[in-house]
């Protein structure tokens, strides 16, 4: 059973009594619709951070070199801790990896800067700290070393341990790109299809997107297809967008992937295929791609499958995904693939608002109104309410409970939730 916010709520709401547990919609979306949830295109995502390789030594190789790194020979000690943070020879040991590379980053070895900075970007064998991570990829970008200078591109272009800047993270794109860095190249591309740190030019993102996708990178790829599917740079070819983003999809690139797996599902473009269009969600869902993850949950819940959808759902919710949140929480609603629970449904229902799901804050508004679960409190649910209803697409109804819930507010009450609604931010609750 789904539930739906319904004009009986609204009845129930205009007298501020207990209004039914609900949702603004009724259920996942169908395939069709599905499909605007994965649009093909760039976007900006964090490419995996590299370390710089390190030879496999042999085990007694292995032995001589921990007995150079003991006497200080900063080569050695760069062998050792990159074999003890790769598990090579010896038992993988991150606090060890740290140790001996930070003995080799002092004496000056850029590939062990740049590992050491790698591990307090991820938090392996030292606390977390962006700004040291950024300290020690400088230093290794600062001696040429191509894989640091596209870490520290990432961490200005994020704004990680660093102010963001997109111009500062373009010199440090460029320069790994000059040493043939393909995922340096691609991120160049799409600086510039932004239009960030530089003045937006698809012709010049197009070069860019080529010099990488001759490497083989897939989402070099995915852009070039997306760029002749909007005509932008290039006149619009439909036949060459598909070409690209299979390409991209087979590459490995997780959005073209989703993409590829909704065509399939749908029949645009190609011949309609539901196995395959599996297929291509499940890669796209491997790598970690969250839309994906719901999308197969929404499948799954169509069919009736509910334990497999809720799977699907808690692997996108626990990435953050709002969606994932949000039917997951419906799941513990209604009980449907996991064990009945109001409350704990409604734990995730806040994540997803949190998380700026506008049918989670409309939902959770509504359960500060009722009191069932919650504690009664009419100023956040209006100001939950009035965040829905401001969203660029609002749930049916927002608007209209919204202004119900006002007409039984005091002016200081009013005052107060919109004093919250004002300072309310993507990922933060209200206060």
């Amino acid at each position: 059973m789904k539930f739906d916010v319904c004009r009986s709520t609204l009845i129930v709401l205009l007298g501020l009594l207990a209004g039914c547990a609900s949702t603004p919609e009724t259920g996942p979306q169908t395939l069709t619709a599905a499909a605007a949830r994965v649009v093909p295109g760039s976007r900006w995502t964090p490419v995996p951070r590299l370390v710089m390789p390190t030879v496999v030594e042999a085990p007694a190789n292995f032995t001589a070199a921990h007995a150079a790194a003991a006497q200080g020979d900063p080569a050695a000690q760069f062998t050792v801790g990159s074999d003890y943070l790769r598990g090579v020879n010896v038992r993988e040991d991150d606090p060890k990896a740290a140790f001996w590379l930070r003995k080799a980053a002092l004496q000056g070895v850029g590939a062990a800067q740049c590992d050491l900075g790698y591990l307090y970007e991820t938090g392996r064998g030292v606390a977390q700290d962006d700004r040291r991570a950024a300290k020690w990829y400088g230093k290794a970008a600062a001696a040429g070393v191509s894989n640091s200078q596209f870490n520290l591109g990432l961490l200005y272009a994020h704004g990680l341990g660093v102010a963001r800047n997109y111009g500062v993270a373009l010199k440090w794109f460029r320069a790994a790109a000059a040493q043939g860095d393909p995922d340096a190249e691609a991120l160049i591309g799409f600086l510039y299809r932004k239009g960030w740190g530089v003045p937006l030019d698809d012709q010049t993102a197009l070069l860019w997107f080529r010099k990488a996708a001759a490497q083989g990178d897939a989402y070099a790829e995915e852009n070039i297809g997306a760029l002749y599917e909007d005509g932008e740079g290039v006149a619009q070819s439909v036949s060459r967008a598909d070409r690209w983003f299979r390409r991209a999809a087979h590459g490995g690139d997780a959005l073209a992937q989703a993409a590829l797996g909704l065509a399939y599902l749908d029949g645009q473009g190609v011949s309609q295929d539901p196995a395959r269009g599996i297929f291509w969600l499940r890669q796209a869902s491997m790598r970690g791609y969250t839309n994906a993850q719901d999308l197969l949950g929404d499948l799954d819940q169509q069919q009736g499958h509910y334990a497999r959808a809720v799977k699907w759902y808690r692997q996108a919710a626990a990435a953050g995904n709002p969606h994932g949140e949000y039917y997951l929480g419906e799941a513990y609603q209604t009980g449907e693939g996991a064990p009945q629970s109001s409350r704990e449904g409604l734990a995730w229902f806040h994540k997803a608002a949190i998380a700026g799901d506008p049918p989670a804050q409309l939902l959770l508004g509504v359960q500060y109104m009722t009191g069932r679960v919650l504690a009664k409190n009419i100023e956040r649910g209006y100001a939950w309410v009035a965040i829905s209803a401001a969203s660029a697409q609002p749930p049916p109804h927002a608007r209209q409970v919204r202004h119900l819930i006002a007409t039984h507010m005091t002016a200081a009450q009013l005052t107060q939730a919109n004093r919250w609604v004002s300072a309310w931010r993507v990922g933060h609750d209200i206060e």
